[in-house]
């Protein structure tokens, strides 16, 4: 009877330590949430130890909430037995929708930091983001891994990481994506660079053939940051005005000629009907303005591949012109996803991003959204997808718009893009100019009150002129006049030493 009651003890261990996946925990060779090279990820060691934990996920662009609930799913089913945890993903997130989340306490783990509206380093400075570098050590090696050492000084603030930069364009050049039916039916060239004289009279061709069209529209209120090539050193409070060059001088955006030729450009275009009018106070995006032929085209950012992935948003073909060369800048790399300062396990939270990072079966849930539903895979060799049967640019629930994610360059190419297209965005990174501020990003923290008062200014003048709603003879001087009063001359100071310091560093 003993042995008996022995055995059946034993057989009760056994299957314990079956169920909880082992009795000496996971294998010592695999990594938590490292990649394989199919693409799967190994099983953490805390996976099952404890209920799982939700990771919520903001993200921009538009998704409606059945698509993300379906994405949240299909993730979940993945990550539950990886690293113990569920998703949440909340797409539509605006800046201010973000910054509520951040002040509020409410529940967060992970977000797309708006770069070109937030800098890192005021995040920082209000303890919004969590610094990453024990965790990115432990719990994401082949993220910290896969990221060059100049890419992570991009976000790194007070010798902090504090963000994952994003795999994706790391440079832009500068110009003008249009109708490319309409834009070869008036003759216009767009196979070299031009001026702002230039577009000016290809413009006036799309009006007189299209009276009733803008060939200018807004996105959504304001307008892509104007075409010029500017170092914004973080946060357009002190830039370096034409990264081109190798001047490290640090002046007022808001002075230099650059910005008053824009907007006396883009004012002239309002009052002639070539730019949409009340452009600050619109609701739509530009893809949509152009997708409907309401508008003909708008400033932009370029890249390699740019063409393809603008025609899927917009529905309609697009051709791009240059009016500025390529470059590369901090705000370009740092764009970055990161740990919201109010998540209540950022180890969790990294662990997460890591499978984002890494993973491409995760990648493209977030990315592409649901096979079937969203896209279907028409080559399965090269990996190249289409949205699927029933579905397109105009009528999809599920924004494509991969450079927002931490590593679109592991996802599936769409068909229109060249096979290759990854292989030559790299390519376009490494052969932009870079800024020789390029690395340094500004610690605000000695002038937080200078730049929030400064900011409120620029939010009072900033859309209207760069839209063509204010004359910016009249508006321009004025929104300078108020920004010395804010202590823009005070930031700027602050930013040249740290600049100069940093320079001397290197």
């Amino acid at each position: 009877m003993k042995m008996k009651k022995l055995l059946a003890a034993l057989l009760i261990a056994v299957m314990t330590c079956s169920l909880l996946g082992g009795c000496g925990g996971a294998d010592k060779n695999t990594s938590k949430g490292s990649s394989t090279s199919e693409g799967n990820t190994a099983k953490t060691d805390s996976a099952d130890s404890e209920e799982p934990y939700t990771v919520t996920v903001y993200a921009p662009y538009d998704a409606t909430t059945d698509e993300c609930k379906a994405v949240s799913e299909k993730v979940s089913e993945i990550t539950r037995d990886l690293i113990n945890c569920n998703v949440e993903l909340v797409r539509g997130v605006t800046k201010d929708q973000l910054n509520l989340a951040l002040t509020s306490g409410e529940k967060l783990d992970l977000f797309y930091a708006f770069p070109w509206e937030v800098s890192l380093s005021s995040m920082v400075a209000s303890n919004e983001v969590v610094a990453m570098d024990d965790l990115l050590t432990k719990y994401a090696p082949e993220t910290k891994e896969n990221i060059s050492e100049d890419d992570w000084a991009c976000v790194t603030v007070n010798g902090g990481i504090y963000g994952v930069p994003m795999n994706k364009d790391k440079a832009q050049a500068r110009g003008f994506e249009m109708n490319k039916k309409i834009a070869d039916e008036v003759g216009i060239d767009y196979s070299k660079p031009i001026t702002y004289a230039e577009l000016e009279a290809d413009l006036k061709k799309v009006k007189e053939a299209y009276p009733d069209m803008y060939p200018v529209v807004p996105n959504g209120g304001s307008m892509n940051f104007p075409t010029w090539s500017c170092d914004v050193l973080g946060d357009s409070l002190g830039v370096l005005e034409n990264c081109l060059n190798d001047s490290t001088e640090v002046v007022n955006l808001f002075d230099t000629d650059s910005f008053k030729e824009y907007c006396s450009y883009i004012y002239k275009w309002a009052q002639e009907g070539l730019m949409m009018p009340d452009g600050a106070n619109t609701d739509e995006s530009y893809a949509t303005y152009i997708g409907s032929e309401v508008g003909f085209g708008t400033f932009t950012p370029l890249k390699a591949g740019f063409e393809a992935e603008e025609t899927r948003k917009c529905g309609v073909d697009i051709a791009t012109v240059q009016l500025f060369d390529a470059h590369s800048t901090t705000s370009m790399v740092n764009a970055c996803w990161c740990i919201a300062g109010n998540s209540e396990k950022p180890e969790k939270a990294m662990e997460m991003l890591n499978l984002m990072y890494t993973n491409p079966e995760i990648a493209n849930l977030f990315i592409n959204g649901i096979e079937g539903d969203n896209y279907k895979i028409i080559d399965n060799d090269k990996k190249i997808i289409d949205y699927a049967d029933g579905v397109d640019s105009s009528t999809t629930n599920y924004s494509v718009v991969g450079w927002a994610w931490p590593n679109e360059q592991i996802t599936y190419v769409w068909n229109g893009d060249e096979p290759d297209v990854w292989k030559k965005l790299s390519e376009f990174n490494a052969s932009a100019h870079a800024s020789p501020a390029k690395g340094f990003v500004f610690n605000n923290e000695k002038v937080l009150n200078e730049v929030t008062a400064c900011n409120n200014v620029i939010d009072k003048y900033e859309k209207g002129l760069i839209t063509g709603c204010l004359n910016p003879e009249e508006a321009i001087p004025k929104m300078n006049e108020e920004l010395k009063s804010a202590g823009i001359d005070t930031i700027i100071t602050e930013k040249q030493a740290q600049l100069d310091a940093w320079l001397a560093g290197k």
